[in-house]
């Protein structure tokens, strides 16, 4: 076995038939894949000795998959649609993607194959997207991590991946180049200031996903998303503490604490590897920013600057917007 080799798909299932991976991909970092686990209590009785417990039984169990990633157009298109639930598809090649928040999100089954290319297959069915984060920092290729709760979990006897095949050769969207807009205080996010250097930008999608599990079963039956957080997050140096006053005040001049809630807004736009009509956009329409005060310091520099936010707050229906432009037709029938 091969701790180096690990495939990876999603594919929406239709009803409660699995699906074969409709895009699949390799991870970029230690990831478990698959885990299910279970939980236990005693059942005791008045023994009259001091272990009352005569056996036990399975309580709960949670089944997950979570892989870390790089941002492959076929896989983080599907991805994103499968943690917002609305997509809308334009374009004859490329084809734009427009990922919003649905009403629902769809039910996905998760392939893996893990230690070499004829390992039995595994599988997790009834999968939701519970967690999704984008992280990008310096020019290293943004990273993408993902967490799946499902239903059952299984390993298959056959051994030959099913469905869409990984293509390296498709690339991945790229750091460098990328560019940032964004506005402390109102929706019209511009370029980053001059004197503002960011570093790190974070991306955060939770659907507080839960299982329902049925009398006198072990596995769930289904698993239900819950309403959706979205969050994000800058890190940077800068050499004004406008931006802080920007933030608590509402204004760069001002000089009171906001007594309401202040709100700016995010775009940034990531380049593809090898395609220069290929891009990925996220759009945040109002964030009620937080920022970490400018500490002074001995050591003389720039102040860090590190910007936040609890929770993104919706604009026409959706909180997050994504455009990803790539070479798949459509991701879903309902387009």
């Amino acid at each position: 076995m091969n701790r180096n080799y690990g495939m990876f798909g999603i594919g929406v299932q239709t009803g409660s038939a699995a699906a074969d991976p409709a895009a699949s991909f390799p991870a970029s970092s230690d990831s478990p894949g698959i885990d299910a686990s279970t939980t236990s209590a005693p059942a005791r009785v008045t023994n009259g000795r001091r272990d009352t417990t005569i056996d036990r039984y399975i309580s709960g169990s949670e089944s997950k998959a979570t892989v870390t990633t790089l941002a492959f157009p076929r896989m983080l298109g599907l991805l994103l649609y499968s943690a917002l639930g609305r997509v809308s598809t334009t374009g004859s090649g490329p084809y734009t993607h427009d990922v919003t928040m649905g009403e629902s999100i769809p039910a996905l089954t998760f392939t893996q194959q893990v230690g070499a290319s004829d390992a039995a297959l595994q599988t997790l069915d009834g999968c939701k997207v519970n967690n999704v984060t984008i992280e990008a920092e310096g020019t290293t290729p943004p990273s993408v991590q993902m967490e799946l709760a499902g239903c059952a979990a299984k390993w298959l006897s056959g051994t030959a991946w099913q469905g869409q095949a990984f293509d390296e050769s498709e690339g991945y969207y790229r750091t460098t180049d990328a560019e940032v807009l964004f506005s402390l205080t109102d929706g019209n996010a511009v370029a980053v200031p001059a004197s503002v250097v960011l570093s790190k930008l974070t991306l955060g999608i939770a659907n507080n996903v839960t299982a329902g599990t049925g009398f006198g079963e072990v596995e769930p039956k289904i698993q239900q998303e819950g309403a959706a957080t979205v969050t994000c997050s800058l890190e940077g140096t800068t050499d004004s503490t406008e931006l802080y006053r920007a933030v608590k005040t509402g204004s760069a001049s001002g000089t009171e604490i906001a007594k309401t809630i202040v709100t700016g807004a995010l775009q940034v736009t990531f380049q593809h590897s090898r395609n220069a009509a290929w891009s990925f956009t996220a759009k945040l329409p109002a964030i009620p920013w937080t920022i970490e005060a400018m500490n002074v310091s001995v050591e003389g520099g720039p102040f860090d600057l590190r910007l936040s936010t609890d929770g993104a707050i919706a604009v026409n229906g959706t909180s997050i917007e994504f455009l990803v432009v790539n070479g798949v037709q459509s991701y879903t029938v309902q387009g």
